[in-house]
């Protein structure tokens, strides 16, 4: 069961400091299911915008690689774009599938049938 308490200890306990704020194994469970969540959605519903996420979050993870600063402010203005894209796409693309969506209703009320 998770306990709350042990987790705070965990994050103030850090021996090694370094440029993220918590465990890297944290941050693989974090990573693993933020991206199997977002893999999950974009089998579902085929938006772009669950993918371009799936790659976003374990991108973070490449943090881990280097304690150098040019590659945490690389990872963070490629984390930005992402998530710009990610956001546009998603305002894109749901527009596309609320049009199809009202023209299958239209379809189907000039049809005579019921939605």
């Amino acid at each position: 069961m998770f306990n709350p308490s042990i987790f705070l200890m965990e994050l103030s306990n850090n021996d090694m400091p370094s440029l993220f704020p918590f465990p890297i194994h944290l941050h693989v469970i974090f990573a693993v299911i933020a991206a199997v969540f977002f893999v999950y959605r974009f089998i579902t519903d085929r938006r772009i915008f669950q993918l371009i996420m799936a790659i976003a979050v374990p991108f973070s993870l490449t943090l881990w690689i280097s304690d150098n600063r040019t590659w945490f402010y690389a990872v963070g203005i490629i984390e930005l774009i992402l998530l710009l894209v990610a956001f546009i796409s998603s305002f894109i693309d749901g527009g596309k599938k609320d049009k199809e969506k009202s023209a299958t209703e239209s379809e189907m009320e000039s049809n005579g049938e019921q939605i």
